[in-house]
């Protein structure tokens, strides 16, 4: 990996751990996406690399480069999804940011949607660290209110029920928020 050029700037650019360098990349790396239509296996390949360093995972502000994915959606061509949502599973309880945690919900919950992404949900629901176990709701309450398949979209909501016998005050909290905002969305229906 350390041949690609754009991995090196990405290693030298969260090493100065400054919020505006991280901000400017993901601008550029936003840029470049949409100058090429898709999004660079290079880029792409720098990135996955970057989740897994763990300078990475405690960085303020890793959320940033994590949102470019979010961002740019529709150029994440399927295979790339398949590989993001293995990565963004396996390193989600180590981020310490948790902007991160928060971001990477909402990528599962709402630009994947789906069943793999729910089953990802379900399987950090159970992680130790009550951080990123509190930001779990924030994904099943997207699939609640958005998935087209309304049975995904019961057992997104079923799961939030059982989440509230969690034994952390913070993951009761959100998930309270969570019922309480699909509570008032079902409402105007």
């Amino acid at each position: 990996m350390d041949e690609n050029p754009f991995y090196r700037r990405l290693k030298q650019t969260t090493a100065s751990g400054e919020a505006g360098s991280l901000e400017a990349l993901a601008f550029e790396i936003g840029n470049t996406v949409l100058q090429e239509g898709a999004f660079p296996s290079a880029y792409f390949e720098a990135l996955m690399a970057l989740l897994k360093e763990e300078h990475f995972l405690h960085l303020e502000g890793s959320w940033k480069l994590i949102r470019v994915f979010e961002e740019n959606w529709n150029e994440v061509s399927n295979d790339q999804r398949r590989i993001l949502l293995a990565g963004l599973e396996q390193q989600y309880e180590f981020f310490t940011d948790w902007m991160a945690c928060f971001v990477i919900s909402g990528i599962l919950g709402e630009q994947y949607g789906n069943n793999d992404a729910f089953d990802a949900l379900l399987r950090l629901a159970s992680t130790r660290k009550e951080m990123p176990r509190s930001f779990v709701p924030h994904g099943l309450e997207h699939i609640a209110r958005q998935s087209s398949d309304s049975k995904l979209a019961q057992r997104a909501f079923d799961e939030l029920v059982k989440m509230k016998g969690d034994q952390s005050n913070m993951v009761r909290g959100e998930v309270a928020e969570s019922l309480a905002r699909l509570a008032k969305l079902r409402a105007k229906q």
